[in-house]
């Protein structure tokens, strides 16, 4: 499969995330883009099989989280009908900013299949068991089988 990683990272933290994910990704075989938004590869994302977007969490302590940067998010090209999976990396407390990241890529026409979050300081805990469950259910919905 074809997978590319837009991201947007105010601290890097996003963007080391992202790159974990397309090392994983790359390792399991699949060919691999990973593209802050604003530079991201158009052809590539055009011809993408799918799609990992990811963004920081923003809001305060105890409430009001959402993506960060969410409107450059939303000026992604569209990704209509891409198996698209979301991440978001955190301080202290992620809350339910998943939800909203998800309402993200379904406006720009993804086809959320999930998302996760990882806490910053604690990269790279879960991101192989994510990718790994991402490609699974945008493979099951591609029709694609996969050589294990």
């Amino acid at each position: 499969m074809k997978v590319a990683v837009v991201y947007e990272s105010r601290t890097g933290n996003t963007a080391r995330a992202a790159e974990m994910i397309g090392a994983t990704a790359q390792e399991l075989g699949h060919e691999v883009g990973v593209w802050p938004t604003r530079k991201a590869n158009l052809d590539f994302l055009k011809d993408a099989d799918m799609v990992f977007v990811g963004t920081w969490t923003d809001g305060i302590v105890i409430g009001g989280h959402r993506p960060g940067d969410a409107g450059r998010l939303l000026d992604l090209p569209g990704i209509w009908g891409k198996p698209t999976a979301g991440f978001l990396t955190y301080a202290l407390h992620a809350g339910k900013v998943v939800d909203g990241l998800a309402d993200v890529v379904k406006l720009r026409g993804g086809d959320w299949i999930g998302g996760n979050v990882f806490k910053r300081n604690k990269l790279p805990a879960g991101i192989a068991g994510f990718v790994v469950a991402a490609i699974d259910a945008a493979e099951a919905r591609l029709g694609a089988t996969t050589d294990a």
